[in-house]
């Protein structure tokens, strides 16, 4: 699945190169131009990466300080267009990952863009303890009855879910499920930190017994565990 990436941005050409350039390196773009829209677009969808042109230096600032607050964005990376005039205090201030100077040429932003795609890999390596599953689960938003739900990912801190239902909007939920293989059914409450175009909605567990945190962490351990001895060479085969 390619990654994604919002742009803020409000010159055409610029969105042109910038997006071409990002395809290259399997990086989709959903550009906006509007400070404002680029927000809501951040609170409603997961993005790998947000880009912002420092031309709309209000605009800019508004984005980068406002996703230290959205838990959507919380791994985004996040990278600025700058002209050399940019105070470099500035953009590094708003937790910026990387700066990408004007004029950008297609070489210039092919090095940025390797030194995205490793910090990205990086970020992906450490969300490896994540198990892909299909495990039928119960939703609860508020009082309202259960909606049924289908669990796409569980890591031992939360679980990526779709449902056929709209849900909503909440940031906080309840969630029953049976891992694959046991028999205890486990409630928790969780919250939602950011859901996709597609329907998908990844949530991470608060409030959740011991107990029950316990059985989720042994449960991905062993996947884990087992995933690695079966990816494992055989003794006298090559790598």
């Amino acid at each position: 699945m390619p990654m994604r990436s919002l742009l803020l941005c409000c010159h055409a050409s610029t969105v042109q190169f910038i997006s071409r350039g990002f395809r290259e390196f399997g990086i989709d773009v959903e550009p906006c131009s509007d400070a404002e829209a680029a927000l809501q677009r951040l609170k409603d969808q997961r993005f790998e990466a947000v880009v912002v042109d420092s031309v709309d230096h209000a605009g800019a600032v508004l984005v980068l300080d406002s996703l230290k607050a959205l838990p959507s964005c919380k791994n985004s990376l996040r990278i600025v267009l700058a002209d050399h005039q940019t105070a470099l205090g500035t953009a590094f201030s708003t937790g910026t990952h990387l700066v990408i100077y004007k004029p950008i040429s297609a070489d210039r932003l092919r090095n940025s863009l390797r030194a995205l795609s490793n910090l990205i890999g990086r970020r992906a390596q450490r969300e490896s303890g994540r198990i892909l599953v299909e495990v039928p689960a119960i939703v609860h938003v508020g009082d309202e009855n259960g909606v049924p739900a289908s669990i796409l990912s569980i890591s031992q801190g939360g679980v990526a879910f779709s449902t056929k239902k709209a849900l909503p909007t909440t940031k906080t939920l309840g969630l029953q499920f049976v891992l694959p293989g046991r028999t205890a059914m486990i409630t928790t409450s969780a919250e939602v930190v950011w859901n996709d175009v597609r329907g998908r909605i990844g949530a991470q567990f608060v409030n959740m017994e011991p107990a029950s945190r316990k059985v989720v962490s042994e449960w991905v351990s062993a996947q884990l565990s087992s995933r690695r001895l079966n990816d494992a060479p055989y003794p006298g085969s090559q790598a």
